[in-house]
C-alpha cells in the first residue's frame, strides 16, 4: 500500500479511531458526573407510592364501606424533619437529602392512600389528625380508620471509588380501628430495607430507592390478609346491628 503524506498504512484503521473516541467519551462523562456531584448542595426528592407488585382485596368490598387514612405522626429523632437521608463521600463529607415538601409525614399518608386506592379500596378524601387513641376516633371517619407513626424513614448513599452504595430503611407503626365502635382492632410494625450498588449518588436514584422501600413496607399491610379480615369483621358487626 502506498504511503500518503508520510503516514503509514495503519494510521486510519477504524478500530483505533473508535477506541480513542470511546476513551475520550468515558473521560468526559465521568468528568461531568464528578462536577455535578461536587456542585450539589443538597438532593431534593418526592415521596410517593410506586407499585412493587400487583395487589387486590381478597374479598368483595362491601357497599358504602369507607376507609379513612389519617396523617401519620412523625416520631423520627431528628431536628429537621425535611431531612430524610444523606450522601457520604470517602472523605466523610456529607450532602443532605431533603423532601420537596415541609411535611414528609403528610407525604407518607398520601402514599398510603394511593396504595389503598390502587388496590381497590374506597378511601375517603379527608386526612385528619389522629393520635392513635381510641377515644379520639371520630365517627364521621366512615367504617375503618388507618393511621400510624413514622419510626424510621432514611436513605444513605456512600460514595466511594469506584461506585456508590445505597441503603434505604423504612419502619412504620400502623393501627387499624373500627370507627363506629371506636376500637383499635389491629396494630403492627411494618419494615422494609433496600440496598443497591450503583455508579454514583444521584437525585433520581435517591428518590427511586426510598420510594421502593416505602412502597414495599406499605404493601405489607395486605400481606397476610389482616386488612380484609378486619373489613369482614366490621361488616359482620354492622350487619348484626342493623338486624337488631
Amino acid at each position: 500500500m502506498p504511503r500518503i503524506n508520510g503516514l503509514g498504512p495503519t494510521s486510519f484503521q477504524p478500530g483505533n479511531v473508535t477506541m480513542r473516541l470511546a476513551h475520550h467519551l468515558f473521560i468526559v462523562v465521568n468528568f461531568i458526573l464528578i462536577i455535578a456531584c461536587a456542585a450539589a448542595t443538597h438532593y431534593a426528592i418526592t415521596i410517593q407510592y410506586i407499585p412493587q407488585k400487583a395487589l387486590a382485596p381478597s374479598i368483595r368490598m362491601p357497599r358504602d364501606f369507607r376507609i379513612t387514612v389519617t396523617t401519620f405522626n412523625d416520631f423520627r429523632p431528628v431536628a429537621d424533619r425535611t431531612v430524610i437521608g444523606k450522601k457520604i463521600t470517602a472523605k466523610n463529607d456529607t450532602t443532605p437529602v431533603l423532601v420537596t415538601t415541609d411535611d414528609p409525614a403528610h407525604s407518607v399518608s398520601l402514599a398510603l392512600k394511593d396504595f389503598l386506592t390502587k388496590s381497590g379500596y374506597d378511601v375517603g378524601e379527608i386526612m385528619p389528625v389522629w393520635d392513635l387513641s381510641e377515644q379520639s376516633i371520630t365517627r364521621s371517619w366512615g367504617q375503618l380508620v388507618i393511621g400510624g407513626t413514622i419510626e424510621e424513614l432514611e436513605i444513605i448513599c456512600r460514595s466511594e471509588s469506584p461506585g456508590a452504595d445505597y441503603q434505604s430503611r423504612v419502619k412504620l407503626r400502623v393501627a387499624l380501628g373500627d370507627v363506629q365502635r371506636k376500637k383499635i382492632l389491629h396494630a403492627t410494625t411494618i419494615e422494609s430495607n433496600a440496598t443497591l450498588k450503583h455508579l454514583h449518588c444521584s437525585e433520581k436514584t435517591f428518590q427511586e430507592q426510598l420510594n421502593a422501600a416505602l412502597s414495599l413496607a406499605l404493601e405489607k399491610i395486605m400481606e397476610h390478609g389482616e386488612l380484609d379480615t378486619i373489613i369482614q369483621e366490621i361488616t359482620a358487626i354492622r350487619s348484626e346491628s342493623l338486624h337488631e
